[in-house]
């Protein structure tokens, strides 16, 4: 993705957020994200009790609210070029598969920014009630930022694979969920991990066979199945003697709410900033592959 036309991107860009924003559609996201946020900031009897001027209630919750608000916004991406035909300008187009991606991206991600944009009247509400460190709410806002960011790429994966706006939404929900609950529940890290490995059997197989469709869904199939050997022990416990399972407790470091916990602490983390960079990284890597595969 280097030797970027930042021309073709912020057009791109430009395109998309028209669409977003002069479309009602996207203004009844951004207002049902807004009401969304501020019932689980303050709505709740712990925000009360504790007496204290931060957003710690809403930090439990962001994560989960993020999982069906970003995918939201993302599942149109691909879907309805797609429907509507107009990927084939993108694709005939003489641009790069990298600028592509990278306006697409932007374009989602602009839109979840405005969004948490105006979510910070919360932190005005914050400072009529009481007197709130302008630190915390700087680092807790860079981590609901990092969080979307990452569940942006994400939305824009599954948007990738289909031509219905539902299903996409449906697929990155899924994708989001499967990092959210990763590090609450056991079963939630083993199935991510099954689904991760047979997404490595699939596109490696894709690789090397050059676009071979059957071969990769058997592949596909395959690291699937080598994933629920490995955590087949933490479903069986009298499988495994002491009850740990290393391919889980992988999966588990992988959960969203392990890295944003610091940032709702007022603590920015190189490894956690390295987590989400790089995990919205990778796959806007695997967008373009999956764009270039398209040409081929």
């Amino acid at each position: 993705m280097l030797g970027i036309d930042t021309r073709v991107v912020s057009a791109i860009v430009r395109k998309d957020l028209r669409q977003y924003l002069g479309n009602p559609t996207g203004y009844v996201f951004l207002t049902l994200f807004i009401a969304t946020t501020a019932a689980a900031a303050f709505m709740q009897e712990g925000f009360f009790a504790r007496n204290l001027a931060d957003l710690a209630e809403l930090n439990k919750l962001m994560p989960a609210i993020l999982m069906f608000f970003v995918p939201a916004v993302t599942m149109g991406a691909w879907a309805d070029e797609r429907r509507g035909g107009t990927d084939e300008i993108l694709l005939t187009a003489p641009v790069r598969d990298g600028e592509v991606v990278l306006g697409k991206y932007l374009g989602v991600l602009g839109m979840f920014t405005v969004s948490l944009g105006f979510s910070v009247a919360h932190v005005i509400v914050l400072a009529y009630l009481g007197d709130p460190d302008p630190g915390l709410m700087v680092s807790t806002y860079l981590g609901y930022w990092m969080m979307g960011a990452l569940f942006c790429a994400i939305g824009l994966v599954a948007s990738m694979f289909t031509t219905n706006a539902t299903v996409a939404f449906i697929l990155g929900a899924l994708g989001c969920a499967g990092l959210v609950f990763a590090g609450s529940e056991p079963w939630a890290a083993g199935m991510l991990g099954t689904a991760i490995l047979g997404l490595l059997f699939a596109l490696g197989w894709f690789v090397v066979r050059s676009g071979d469709i059957a071969g990769s869904a058997f592949a596909g199939g395959l690291g699937a199945v080598v994933g629920l050997a490995f955590w087949l022990p933490s479903l069986l416990p009298w499988l495994h003697d002491d009850g740990d399972n290393r391919f889980v407790e992988v999966f588990e470091s992988l959960a969203i709410d392990a890295h944003f916990a610091s940032f709702g602490e007022g603590i920015v983390r190189l490894g956690d900033v390295v987590y989400f960079i790089g995990g919205a990284g990778m796959l806007l890597y695997l967008c373009a592959f999956l764009l270039g595969r398209r040409h081929w």
